[in-house]
């Protein structure tokens, strides 16, 4: 049996609150924009693509994405996994991105039909967490490989899978905090909650005074420059920078954390710029 194998039934649970048509739609939306982009990517007219950036998304035979989460929801061993194709080949690279999509929404739609399933917590390599809640963390995976121009789409499944998993971490260390990641003029944007009882999560409204980064999604999901740099030249604004400073103590203890990079540099730039007089 799954050591992490155990309901949490109570109190709100990210995503587990949103209606099931809007949050499957998201999901599989993120995986339909990354089917589109692979598709673009290896067409014939086009040069190699970067058939390593979607092979790692894909699903293959003992290492079945999903695989081991499913498993462990069940409270059943998993398979040992064995590695993928070390270089496989543009069709093998699709068909397994097809495959991967199609066992996304196979869970997705076990969990939407039986609740107390995707509420269940168990091990994954941020430490615990819900099922559902490391069924829609992909998103952030999926906006990664897509490079520097993310679709829409994949913008909204990305950004809103790194503020549910912070608000679920943030929960689980016991912070009280609101923040969230946002683009500048009513663009996209994701809020979270965290309390004792659990955490929210919902898109931005613009009547939101919360703290949080703010910053064009491409800045925001893949973000590997300075953070002083990204707001000297006006592509991130930091808001409410001294309810940041209640993330500290995520950014420090879990190294994987998704955005980990871009909330662990603006944490450290407030630290600094929180001593400066007057800043606030």
């Amino acid at each position: 049996m799954a050591e992490d194998h155990h309901p949490a039934l109570h109190g709100p649970r990210g995503v587990a609150e949103e209606a099931p048509d809007s949050l499957r739609a998201r999901v599989l939306g993120g995986w339909d924009a990354v089917l589109a982009l692979a598709s673009e990517e290896f067409s014939e007219e086009s040069e190699a693509g970067d058939l390593r950036a979607f092979a790692g998304l894909g699903s293959w035979p003992g290492r079945p994405v999903l695989g081991g989460v499913m498993a462990a929801a069940h409270g059943v061993e998993a398979p040992p996994r064995r590695p993928k194709p070390f270089d496989p080949d543009r069709d093998a690279v699709r068909a397994a991105l097809e495959e991967a999509r199609e066992r996304v929404a196979a869970a997705l739609d076990e969990v939407l039909a039986s609740p107390e399933l995707g509420r269940r917590v168990v091990d994954s390599p941020l430490g615990p967490l819900p099922v559902l809640t490391q069924i829609h963390a992909m998103g952030h995976e999926l906006a990664q490989a897509a490079g520097p121009e993310v679709p829409r789409a994949l913008a909204d499944a990305g950004l809103a899978a790194m503020v549910d998993v912070v608000g679920a971490l943030a929960w689980r260390q016991g912070l009280p905090v609101t923040a969230g990641l946002w683009e500048p003029d009513g663009g996209l944007g994701w809020v979270f909650t965290a309390d004792a009882d659990g955490w929210r999560t919902r898109p931005r409204e613009a009547a939101d005074d919360v703290p949080g980064v703010e910053g064009a999604a491409s800045r925001l999901l893949v973000s590997t420059g300075s953070v002083p740099s990204m707001l000297a030249r006006g592509e991130i604004r930091l808001r409410r920078v001294g309810g940041l400073l209640a993330l500290a103590p995520l950014v420090d203890q879990v190294p994987n954390l998704p955005g980990g990079t871009l909330l662990r540099r603006a944490v450290g730039a407030v630290s600094a710029l929180s001593r400066l007089p007057g800043f606030r």
